[in-house]
């Protein structure tokens, strides 16, 4: 998890991948079309990925039996993209750190 986080802290703020993504979100909002296709071709397949690596945790017994990955995802990369979209705190790996450490005390097996 922490190293998923990190490494989407890392393109949102220091690629320029960052500023066209929150653009893209942006306009998501009033737009059907695109909001569809961000969804299909980026959204959807991170979250898999990321929903799919903490089940695979879960299954070595690394994560409570019953933690929903889905909401985890959202817990851990929402708050990241809150700070992408509003930007009055900064999105920094240390931010990223602290919200994985603040999880997993209530969530470790």
């Amino acid at each position: 998890m922490r190293a998923q986080l990190r490494a989407f802290v890392h393109v949102v703020t220091e690629t320029p991948a960052g500023r066209v993504i929150a653009e893209l979100i942006g306009q998501a909002q009033t737009d059907p079309d695109l909001s569809a296709a961000l969804l299909e071709r980026y959204s959807g397949p991170r979250r898999a990925l990321a929903v799919e690596a903490i089940g695979q945790a879960r299954s070595r017994g690394e994560l409570r039996a019953g933690i929903d990955p889905e909401v985890l995802v959202d817990q851990l990369w929402g708050a990241c993209y809150h700070r992408l979209l509003m930007p009055n705190l900064p999105l920094t790996r240390a931010f990223a750190d602290s919200l994985v450490d603040n999880l997993v005390r209530g969530i470790r097996a």
